[in-house]
């Protein structure tokens, strides 16, 4: 999975003026952020995000990487020491 983040301000099209593509072209000029984190934190449509992804990079105005390896572990946060602890507290009531 991939993130992104802008290396400039972008002059958006038509099809993409609502609050939901502002938000998205927001969040890309502070952070890298994965399209499904911009889904869920913009309220866009992946599809929708996808196709600002491609005009942006086509445009040059993004900067790409892999997602970092501890972020891409789901159970990472199982390992989480608090997390063990509640978890650990719940099999023993069981």
């Amino acid at each position: 999975m991939k993130q992104y983040k802008l290396t400039a301000w972008p002059d958006l099209t038509p099809r993409f003026h609502t609050t939901a593509m502002r938000r998205v072209v927001s969040e890309l000029s502070q952070r890298f952020v994965s399209v499904r984190d911009l889904a869920r934190s913009c309220g866009a449509s992946t599809r929708d995000i996808e196709e600002l992804i491609a005009k942006l990079e086509k445009d040059g105005m993004l900067m790409a990487r892999a997602m970092p390896q501890s972020v891409n572990q789901s159970s990472a946060w199982h390992q989480w020491w608090p997390v063990a602890a509640v978890r650990g507290m719940v099999r023993e009531w069981r």
